[in-house]
């Protein structure tokens, strides 16, 4: 530690988890790597999970708690950004745990050069439910600026976008103001690592497994559940905008974009779900409203990019494209009156 500047600063955010706290913050506190500081941001938990992150504050003083109003997991992050401290970042979700050499193992990844600014990226090990452990192995390698393109071409969906299993520049961090996007839900790690890249000099990927991260427990479902039209539309936004700047940053052509605009295919079928979602109990007014902000910010990428799967789909993109709003919105009702459970292609 250089003065009372720790070399990492560890958040984790924490909401929930009574459970599995215990093991998380246990797991940090057993590293053979001993310069860090931990903070714990209390979420506004509605269990017991204050109380326990007091609890250990009070017998290491490398701990701090920030407690909050429940503002979500994106917020939770930014505010363990605000108070840290370190030169590096590691975050660790509250229901994960990590093995002894975690820390030791990603500050030794680390170029010899502490000049340059990057981040390293570990694989990880699924904790299942019955407590057997499945190792998810990253394909080794270092990316330079000039291959920052490869993140969106090759690597979406490979396990290298979860802000967790990875050491970030905190010098980076500061100097851009990188924060997470606390709009979104489900894609918040993916916005945090494409807004940092671009600013750092590497991106190392080292197959080494000392994550745990629990499969099955409910914080890793949220982000598939149908939520608003304004959250699901700002998911789909701010990615579908990072992927336009990085086209034009490096010149990545559609052609080799397969991998995210079938992602995002997914993301515009959550909005449109979400407009027509019972529990959002939207007005036909509301809904129109919403589907004309889709047509006049997103015609085109739905036009060239957007790739129905079944023959319903098609129509239906026929008509929103093509015919407009109003008509897509009563095709959609239409099948609602006859009990499709899901819109576009979840049932054939």
């Amino acid at each position: 530690m250089k003065g009372n500047i720790p070399e990492i600063s560890v958040i984790v955010p924490v909401y929930n988890v009574e459970p599995y706290l215990a093991e998380c913050i246990d797991s940090i506190l057993s590293q053979t790597f001993t310069d860090f500081e931990l903070l714990l941001v209390d979420d506004g938990s509605p269990d017991r999970c204050g109380e326990i992150c007091d609890g250990y504050a009070g017998k290491d003083k490398r701990i701090r708690v920030l407690h909050q109003e429940n503002a979500g997991l994106s917020c939770a992050r930014n505010k363990g950004l605000e108070h840290a401290s370190g030169t590096y970042i590691a975050f660790i979700d509250s229901d994960d745990y990590v093995t002894s050499t975690y820390l030791q193992e990603l500050y030794a990844s680390l170029p010899a050069d502490k000049g340059q600014r990057g981040t390293v990226v570990c694989g990880f090990d699924k904790l299942l439910s019955d407590g057997s452990l499945h190792t998810v192995h990253v394909p080794q390698q270092t990316i330079l600026p000039a291959d920052y393109s490869r993140v969106l071409t090759e690597l979406v969906g490979k396990y290298v976008m979860y802000a967790w299993g990875k050491l970030y520049d905190n010098r980076l961090i500061k100097e851009y103001g990188i924060r997470f996007v606390p709009a979104v839900s489900g894609l918040e790690d993916m916005l945090f690592m494409l807004d940092y890249l671009p600013h750092s000099d590497f991106l190392l990927i080292s197959d080494i497994s000392a994550y745990r991260y629990r499969v099955g427990y409910s914080m890793t479902t949220l982000s598939t559940r149908i939520k608003d039209f304004h959250s699901e539309y700002a998911a789909f936004s701010n990615y579908l905008e990072r992927v336009y700047r990085y086209k034009k940053m490096y010149g990545t052509k559609d052609s080799s974009l397969g991998r995210v605009w079938e992602s995002l295919t997914v993301f515009f079928h959550k909005i449109l779900l979400a407009v027509y979602k019972k529990e959002n109990r939207y007005s036909r007014k509301e809904r129109i409203v919403f589907l004309r902000r889709l047509l006049s910010s997103d015609k085109s990428w739905i036009k060239e990019h957007f790739s129905p799967r079944y023959k319903a789909d098609k129509f239906s993109k026929f008509l929103l494209v093509d015919i407009g709003a109003v008509a897509f919105d009563a095709w959609m009702c239409c099948l609602w009156a006859i009990k499709f459970k899901y819109m576009f292609g979840a049932e054939k």
